[in-house]
């Protein structure tokens, strides 16, 4: 529900590639341990790719590359918003009907408030950029992972004659 009001509220003042941005956002940068739909979106990715390669060496490509080409959509999805042409000096008002409280309800944007307050409330001197940076390595390495071992079962399942 987040998301759609996200989408409502800032779509128009950024164009039609808003919501596939948020999309490949939302599958990129949400902490799939966290989040099982995310993780069945990325095991059934790799497993379909492993059982059309059906190879595990042609497997671990195919999840790997599955796993890149989501980089590449939400990049050309980024150069589409900025080609358009951001103004990003005037934000719309909310919608009737919706309120920021939808908006902060978004995984992600939860996750990032919770990191950047950690980050505030450090004890005093230096923050801990330990704290930030393994969640960033997690969110990074954990859709991989399962991408490419669903896709190596998938491609162990299914023999290439």
């Amino acid at each position: 529900m987040g998301y759609e009001t996200l989408i409502a509220w800032l779509g128009p003042q950024f164009g039609n590639y808003f919501r596939p941005t948020m999309v490949m956002v939302n599958a990129l940068l949400v902490n799939p341990l966290n989040n099982l739909t995310m993780v069945a979106v990325w095991a059934i990715a790799g497993f379909l790719g492993g059982v059309i390669a059906g190879k595990k060496a042609g497997a671990f490509v195919v999840g790997l590359v599955s796993w890149l080409s989501c980089f590449v959509v939400l990049a050309f999805c980024v150069v589409q918003l900025f080609m358009g042409g951001l103004d990003l000096g005037s934000l719309p008002p909310v919608p009737p009907g919706e309120s920021l409280v939808y908006v902060l309800s978004v995984p992600l944007v939860q996750s990032a408030v919770g990191s950047l307050l950690g980050l505030i409330s450090g004890s005093g001197g230096t923050p801990d950029f330990a704290s930030l940076i393994v969640p960033v390595l997690v969110w990074f390495f954990v859709p991989l992972i399962i991408v490419t071992v669903a896709a190596i079962i998938g491609g162990t399942i299914r023999k290439k004659e």
